[in-house]
């Protein structure tokens, strides 16, 4: 399931939201290895891959059509630990920007982040963070629960008067999942992008936690934490974070392993360790990246498997569907 570097606060999120609704949460955890009595240990950690399993099955029951945004918004910056002291201690909210973008792997991440600040635009960008099999249902889940966290933290940060003018997201008015009234004035289904807008002046706007000091000194700690999550990911992450960084979708293991320092034959025994192989994890890689780009838009379906590194576009397309059980075309576009 993952390296298991991160906490249960996303767990425990997850557990009040049901309980508003008088849901029983035992069912949840089914296929991760985990309990509700499990929770009660402070110093547990679990892995991302747990995570989504347990939204996984909640979004299959299809409760409520508002249990993903809920969520999300029952999620405080509190509930981050140092990352969210670091967001608080913040002296302007374009700090906060640069903070969360770099350090965003300690919030144990189920969705992608990108701000865009320009003419037109001032908001956060997010993409579910799933790999392979993601139905339309649980993309729509996922997006929800950010936009729950994106609100919730917002008014954390910028106090609880504040609120979006307009969020978009990519499905449709007829998915399972969806944003009540109440989450913005303007809410745009069957968008270009999933995006929770801000307006342009907060963007230098001071925080009244902000302090310059203690934000730098946070920061040193929180670099410290990243490096050791990442060196804790396992060898499996190093090699997927080395093909991605380089584009090195067409490279051999050896090639992989001559970059990271081990021989091919001992690359092939740690991953196996690991209950993985070097043709896996191409895969997964390739399979989130053409994700990203077929939900973003913007590329071909020719250039993406440029990209990708198949020297052929109808080779993509076979192995896409192979992933994922549709072609590009399909999966561009949630209905």
């Amino acid at each position: 399931m993952g390296a298991r570097i991160y906490n249960t606060a996303k767990l425990h999120a997850a557990m009040n939201a049901l309980e508003q609704h008088n849901i029983d949460s035992q069912h949840i955890f089914h296929g991760t290895g985990l309990g509700a009595d499990q929770l009660q240990d402070e110093d547990l950690r679990i892995s991302s891959s747990q995570v989504i399993r347990v939204f996984q099955n909640i979004s299959e029951k299809r409760w409520h059509p508002y249990i993903a945004y809920e969520i999300g918004n029952s999620m405080h910056v509190s509930s981050y630990g140092l990352y969210g002291y670091a967001v608080l201690c913040s002296v302007t909210y374009r700090d906060t920007v640069e903070f969360a973008q770099k350090y965003h792997y300690l919030a144990t991440p189920t969705a992608s982040l990108n701000f865009q600040h320009s003419k037109d635009v001032t908001a956060w960008e997010s993409e579910p963070s799933v790999d392979r099999n993601v139905t339309k249902d649980f993309y729509s889940f996922l997006v929800c629960v950010q936009m729950g966290i994106f609100n919730s933290l917002h008014k954390d940060v910028l106090g609880s008067g504040f609120e979006t003018h307009l969020i978009q997201v990519r499905f449709g008015e007829d998915s399972p999942n969806l944003l009540p009234a109440d989450a913005a004035p303007k809410i745009e289904y069957a968008s270009d992008n999933n995006r929770f807008h801000i307006r342009p002046e907060t963007i230098d706007q001071r925080l009244e936690l902000g302090n310059h000091l203690t934000f730098k000194q946070v920061q040193q700690i929180c670099e410290t934490e990243l490096s050791e999550l990442m060196r804790q990911e396992g060898i499996a992450g190093k090699v997927k974070k080395t093909i991605v960084q380089n584009a090195a979708f067409s490279e051999t293991m050896e090639t992989i392993s001559d970059q990271l320092g081990l021989t091919s034959r001992t690359l092939r025994r740690r991953l196996k360790q690991e209950q993985t192989t070097f043709s896996e994890i191409v895969d997964s890689a390739r399979t989130e990246l053409a994700m990203k780009y077929l939900r973003r838009a913007d590329l071909s379906t020719d250039e993406i498997a440029y990209v990708l590194g198949f020297s052929e576009t109808a080779s993509f397309v076979r192995a896409f569907k192979r992933w994922t059980g549709t072609t590009p075309k399909s999966f561009r576009l949630p209905q």
